[in-house]
C-alpha cells in the first residue's frame, strides 16, 4: 500500500532555533527496557532505582506548549485544495469529514481494516511502550516530548523494533483540536500524548519510559565512547552542534569537547555523539534520524558486549534518571521476552512515511500535512506483520584522533586562555557556527 510515487520531502525541513529538548537523541535509551534483563541476572535493586512519580513529568513540571522553531527562509508546501467530493444518492451513507483533510487527502480505511488494528492491540506477542525524550537540565530551552519512539518486543516474530514519531506532524489533539503532536504532552501530560496516538494512528499504548537528555550522554561515556563513520562535512557540522550545546549550557569554552579527526570512523565521547546525531543544517531532518538510528543500534551492539558486572555498574548509575509507569514485574516481563525471544539488532520505521505527506505552514508554524489513517495501516503493519531480521551493528575501529588545535580570544570575547593558538578552520574546515547547528 505503500506509495512511491511522490518525492520524500524532508530536504525541506527548516532549521530550528537552538532548543535543546529538540535536538537529542533519547531515543537510545530503549536500554531502558534492557535493563530489565541485567536485573533479571543482577538482582531488583536496580529497577527499584526507576523513577515512578504520581504524576508523569510533564504534568508535575508544568510543562509550556512548545516554542514555535519555523525558520523564516523556508517555503512552505502552498496549502492543498480539497478535491471536490460528488454528491452521494440520497440512499448512501455519508462519508465523515475526516481530520486534517481539508490539507491533506485522507484514506478511508475499511471496517475490516479497524478490526484487524483491534485484533493487534488486543494481541499478547507484542509489548509495546512509549519512549519519550525530554531535556530537565539545561540552562534553557523548555521541556518538552520532542523524541517520540514505539519500542516494540514482536514475541511472534523475535524481533526488536523501533519507531519514529517526528514531532512536526499535524495530528487532531483530543479536546484541543489540531496541534503538533509533540504538543500533546504539554497540555495534557503523557495520558494525553497516548490518547492522541491512538485517535491518529490507532495503536494503543499504556506503557512509557522518559529519559533524561544526559542519561544519553553518560551511557556513551561509561562504555568508553562509540566508533562511527563520518564524512568532513558531518564533523564541522557536529562541532557547530556542539559549541551550540556548550552555549545552551553555560559552558564558557565553547570549542569543549569538538571533534578533532579525518574523515572516517571516528571515536566520539557521549557529548560528541550528541552533536553527530543533532546535525540537520547539512541535509534534513530524515537524515538526522538514520544518524540516531547508527548510533542506537552501535550503542546497543557494545552494551550487549560489555560483561554483566559493566552493565550493572552503568545502569545503576543512570537508573534514577528514567521515569516509568511501568511495574517491576512488567519490565521484567519486557526484558526476558527480548533476551531470551529476540535477536539481531533493531528493525527502524518512521512516521511520516514516504509518499504519505508534504511539508506546509499551518498557523505561522513548520508542519508536515500527512494522511493519517493510510500511515496508521502502515505502522501496524510493521509492529505487527514485520519478520524481517537485520545484524547488529558491526563495531568499527577508530582512525587516530588529532591533536586538540585551541582557539585564541581573539574574535571571542576572551573567552579562551591566552597565549593559544586560534585556527578558523576548526575540525573539518568550518568556523564555529553559534547555533546548534540545527
Amino acid at each position: 500500500m505503500t506509495r512511491t510515487n511522490q518525492k520524500d520531502h524532508g530536504e525541506e525541513t527548516p532549521k530550528k532555533k537552538l532548543s535543546l529538548a529538540a535536538k537529542i537523541l533519547l531515543c537510545l535509551l530503549t536500554l531502558a527496557l534492557i535493563a530489565g534483563a541485567v536485573a533479571v541476572a543482577l538482582g531488583l535493586d536496580l529497577l527499584n532505582r526507576v523513577s515512578r512519580p504520581k504524576e508523569d513529568g510533564f504534568i508535575a513540571e508544568g510543562t509550556p506548549e512548545p516554542e514555535e522553531e519555523y525558520a523564516p527562509d523556508q517555503t512552505p508546501t502552498p496549502t492543498r485544495t480539497p478535491v471536490v467530493t460528488p454528491t452521494p444518492h440520497p440512499s448512501a451513507t455519508p462519508r465523515p469529514v475526516l481530520p486534517i483533510s481539508e490539507y491533506y487527502e485522507q484514506t478511508y480505511l475499511t471496517e475490516e481494516q479497524f478490526a484487524k488494528m483491534a485484533e493487534n492491540n488486543a494481541s499478547d506477542e507484542f509489548i509495546n511502550v512509549l519512549l519519550i525524550g525530554a531535556d530537565r537540565r539545561a540552562t534553557k530551552g523548555s521541556y518538552n516530548s520532542d523524541t517520540m519512539m514505539i519500542a516494540t518486543i514482536d514475541k511472534r516474530h523475535g524481533t526488536l523494533k523501533l519507531t519514529t514519531l517526528m514531532r512536526d506532524m499535524l495530528v487532531n489533539i483530543p479536546g484541543y483540536g489540531y496541534g503538533k503532536l509533540n504538543s500533546a504532552a504539554a497540555r495534557g501530560g503523557v495520558e494525553l500524548l497516548f490518547q492522541t496516538i491512538e485517535e491518529n494512528f490507532h495503536i494503543t499504548l499504556t506503557q512509557y519510559v522518559l529519559v533524561d537528555f544526559y542519561m544519553f550522554v553518560d551511557i556513551i561515556d561509561a562504555l568508553g565512547g562509540i566508533t562511527i563513520e563520518m564524512t568532513a562535512e558531518e564533523i564541522s557540522a557536529a562541532n557547530d552542534c556542539i559549541a551550540g550545546l556548550n552555549k545552551q549550557l553555560g559552558v564558557e569554552y565553547l570549542w569543549d569537547g569538538f571533534i578533532f579527526a579525518d574523515p572516517g570512523p571516528v571515536k566520539l565521547t557521549g557529548k560528541q555523539a550528541l552533536g553527530y546525531s543533532r546535525i540537520r543544517k547539512i541535509d534534513s531532518e530524515f537524515a538526522r534520524t538514520k544518524r540516531q538510528y547508527t548510533v542506537l543500534n552501535t550503542v546497543l551492539s557494545m552494551f550487549r558486549n560489555v560483561s554483566l558486572s559493566k552493565q550493572y555498574d552503568i545502569l545503576y548509575d543512570l537508573l534514577p534518571m528514567v521515569e516509568t509507569n511501568m511495574t517491576n514485574t512488567e519490565i521484567i516481563d519486557a526484558a526476558i521476552s527480548a533476551l531470551t525471544g529476540c535477536k539481531g539488532g533493531l528493525i527502524y520505521f518512521r512516521l511520516p512515511v514516504e509518499g504519505y505527506f508534504e511539508n506546509g505552514k499551518w498557523n505561522k508554524k513548520f508542519v508536515f500535512f500527512a494522511d493519517l489513517p493510510g500511515m496508521a495501516w502502515e505502522l501496524h503493519e510493521f509492529i505487527f506483520d514485520n519478520d524481517t531480521t537485520v545484524s547488529t551493528a558491526k563495531l568499527l575501529t577508530p582512525n587516530p584522533s588529532l591533536p586538540p588545535r585551541t582557539p585564541s580570544p581573539t574574535g571571542a570575547d576572551g573567552l579562551y586562555p591566552e597565549g593559544t593558538v586560534y585556527n578558523p578552520g576548526g575540525s573539518g574546515g568550518s568556523g564555529i557556527s553559534i547555533g546548534g547547528g540545527n
